[in-house]
């Protein structure tokens, strides 16, 4: 059995794994500067035609409320922020990069439906619970996904076993990972990401968007790590169902995040299809039919209030759930 240390060295040598071109590291070098001036960043973006393309393609798309359309990159960078088309470029190289390592047995429309049903969802949290990380959490819910495909074409072999018993058990698919590699997508993609200098805090979401707020242990990961593992869960409820199992888990996990949770999560399902549309729309991507989609956010809907007293489980000391 290769050694965790050997899997991820042999995903980050592999040509198949996508890592951004130069002009996307200097993008993101002086991006991180958010007074840094809008026509440097633009001047390095319109020397890219697919990078141009899809930065004017988000400047004037819905999701950001834009109504005047502009062809100017420079207009586009005023309009977004350094903040946002820093997100957009990272963003969009993820999404070509899904795209691309997109394992063949995983259905290409609940693929894309999941990923961004995460990173709407972890958007939607930090806007109302750490509003200076909303582009943060939205990346970070769409790197959640990445390390399935860096395994999957990193180390083909090694990584059937794991997508054959997925496929006939059904089981969550980072516990079949540890079982059989012990190591999981999750970690994967944060040490292989490291290379690509994003912050820290997005790295360490993505590491731990599996987190269990039930499980015991010595220290829990920080605010948008928790965030992210939530919009998880919804992400599961999205493609899964609104299982009594999960319906508890969203609650226990923004419960750990804030005292009002039955209205968050209300609000929360409130148009989240529609977002979640949209956010594909900016990003060029199909997501195929979300007619089950949208029927389980309106099975956990229709259930509210009423779900909180069918739960079974007994709450849990408050304490625990301290939010950082």
């Amino acid at each position: 059995m290769l050694a965790t240390s050997s899997i991820v060295d042999r995903i980050k040598s592999s040509p198949k794994i996508p890592a951004p071109s130069h002009v996307v590291f200097k993008i993101l070098e002086f991006t991180k500067d958010e007074n840094c001036p809008a026509r440097k960043v633009a001047e390095l973006i319109a020397a890219d035609g697919g990078l141009t393309a899809e930065l004017l393609h988000q400047a004037n798309s819905a999701l950001f409320g834009c109504r005047t359309p502009t062809s100017s990159p420079v207009e586009a960078c005023v309009r977004l922020g350094m903040k946002r088309v820093r997100a957009a470029v990272i963003n969009q190289h993820i999404v070509n990069g899904l795209g691309r390592t997109r394992p063949k047995q995983f259905d290409a429309g609940k693929y894309w439906q999941s990923t961004l049903a995460v990173s709407v969802a972890a958007r939607d949290l930090c806007q109302q619970l750490l509003p200076a990380r909303v582009e943060d959490a939205g990346t970070a819910g769409l790197l959640c996904d990445i390390g399935v495909g860096m395994m999957a074409f990193g180390i083909p072999e090694e990584y059937e076993p794991v997508l054959t018993q997925y496929a006939r058990t059904g089981d969550p698919l980072h516990r079949i990972e540890r079982r059989v590699l012990q190591i999981s997508h999750a970690e994967v993609a944060a040490s292989v990401l490291q290379d690509w200098k994003l912050e820290a805090e997005i790295l360490e979401a993505v590491k731990h968007h599996h987190f269990d707020v039930w499980e015991r242990s010595p220290q829990k990961p920080e605010k948008l790590s928790r965030i992210v593992a939530a919009a998880v869960t919804l992400s599961e409820i999205a493609l899964n169902g609104s299982e009594m199992e999960r319906v508890e888990a969203i609650f226990a996990q923004v419960e750990a995040l804030t005292p009002n949770a039955d209205a968050l999560v209300n609000k929360l399902l409130d148009g989240l299809v529609s977002r979640i549309q949209q956010t594909a729309e900016a990003f060029s991507v199909e997501l195929g039919s979300i007619d089950q989609m949208k029927s389980n956010f309106d099975d956990m809907a229709q259930g509210m209030p009423d779900l909180r007293a069918q739960m079974s489980f007994k709450p849990m000391a408050r304490e625990k759930f301290e939010s950082s």
